[in-house]
């Protein structure tokens, strides 16, 4: 028996180690992503720069639960955009509404569509009602449509760079994600920067290496209406942005990221909301990781590099928590050597402590390179890899889920554009 446990033991370790040096590769990859992204890429930066006459439509569409408190701030940002007027409509879903956003959002001038339906009350669920009635007339009278976020704000700017890289042949775009409210709490600056990572650390890595973007971050993006021409809006997860990007992906589509298109998020900036919608995330991009993992792989078999780094992008999921389920084990196993010999802990805790360190001075340079306070998010970069292990926590736990409760986040900071602190 004692044999059969050593046995036991070497083998869980051996499988600890294997992990360990395929997170390390993993960890590269995200490094060489992360360099890649620090370079702006000047062919887009040309044709966000180069003035053309407009002609793209666009529906701008925004699905709204109770958001009478931010909605008509975003539709006032709207409202100023230097985009013709005529080329542009508003279109708001109140979903499940118990509030007066449908009333607020009609009397500043938006087109609104009512819809209650308790038992499917997420984003996913929305569009596809609003594209169900609405698509085949939306496809005579507009070209994109455009997807907000009832709690985000709008630059004047944001269509115009957008109608420039239409132009160009682009279907499927998406902007520049700011945050309204860094300086609410060390939360919100930690998401804040978790938003700025994503798009210079991934969306413009994947831009500068001419891979298309993983995730379009669920608002602030544009599409061709005639993607879905023939399926309407068809996605299933909690997560409707990374499932319907990889629908995208599988049809062939390569969304880019314009930066010069910059809108911004009301970044959640309390721990339980935080902890709640951290989960639903997990929970959604589990959910996609099992419809689309194998489409993308057989995909990437064809030797399509880009559908291989799609497929690793949802991948990892599973792959980290093996990998962090594996080290917690190897850990336990090795308690009594910690104990009887305290130095192989301190050289085993020199791993943690040099990623702790590279994580706040490559989200330092994330900083810099976007020309943000560092004092004002210095506290959040402090905090940041603190909370990315528990974000990383929960997204294990979501492993574990078959099917998750969406549950609505309050966005109460309700302010105008031009009051930003940036």
């Amino acid at each position: 028996m004692n044999d059969f446990l050593v046995i036991f033991i070497k083998l869980v370790v051996a499988f600890c180690n294997i992990a360990f040096w395929l997170m390390i590769v993993t960890i590269t990859y995200n490094v060489f992503l992360m360099f890649c992204g620090i370079p702006k890429n000047r062919k887009l930066n040309l044709i966000s720069q180069t003035a053309v006459e407009p002609k793209t439509r666009f529906a701008i569409l925004i699905s709204a639960r109770n958001e009478e408190i931010v909605i008509p701030y975003l539709i006032r940002s709207l409202k100023a955009l230097d985009y013709p007027k005529e080329l542009f409509d508003i279109f708001v879903i109140a979903d499940n509404c118990s509030d007066k956003t449908a009333t607020v959002a009609k009397a500043e001038g938006a087109k609104v569509y009512s819809r209650n339906d308790p038992t499917r009350a997420t984003k996913g669920y929305a569009l596809n009602w609003f594209f169900v009635r609405n698509l085949n007339q939306m496809l005579k009278l507009y070209d994109h449509c455009v997807i907000f976020d009832a709690d985000n704000l709008v630059d004047p700017h944001f269509l115009t760079m957008m109608d420039r890289h239409i132009q160009t042949g682009k279907t499927f775009l998406a902007g520049y994600m700011d945050c309204k409210s860094p300086e609410k709490s060390i939360i919100a600056s930690a998401n804040a920067l978790f938003y700025l990572n994503r798009s210079r650390y991934l969306h413009q890595a994947r831009n500068n290496l001419g891979l298309p973007l993983a995730s379009v971050s669920g608002t602030g993006f544009s599409f061709d209406l005639k993607l879905i021409k023939d399926t309407g809006w068809e996605t299933q997860t909690l997560t409707e942005d990374v499932e319907f990007t990889m629908q995208m992906i599988l049809k062939g589509q390569e969304p880019i990221y314009v930066r010069e298109a910059i809108f911004y998020d009301e970044p959640t900036s309390e721990f339980k909301p935080m902890i709640r919608q951290r989960f639903r995330w997990g929970m959604g991009s589990v959910q996609t990781m099992r419809l689309m993992t194998g489409k993308l792989f057989r995909f990437a078999l064809h030797f399509n590099h880009k559908a291989f780094d799609a497929f690793w992008f949802l991948a990892q999921i599973p792959f980290f928590f093996i990998a962090g389920l594996l080290s917690t084990i190897k850990m336990f196993i090795q308690l009594p050597l910690y104990l009887d010999n305290p130095a192989w802990f301190a050289r085993d805790l020199i791993i943690p402590v040099v990623a702790y360190i590279a994580t706040i001075l490559s989200l330092i340079l994330l900083v810099k390179l976007e020309e943000k306070s560092l004092k004002l998010y210095m506290k959040g970069i402090l905090a940041y890899p603190i909370l990315g292990v528990i974000w990383a926590g929960l997204q294990m736990a979501a492993m574990f889920c078959k099917d998750a409760i969406w549950h609505p986040i309050a966005h109460t900071h309700g302010v105008e554009l031009k009051n930003l602190i940036k």
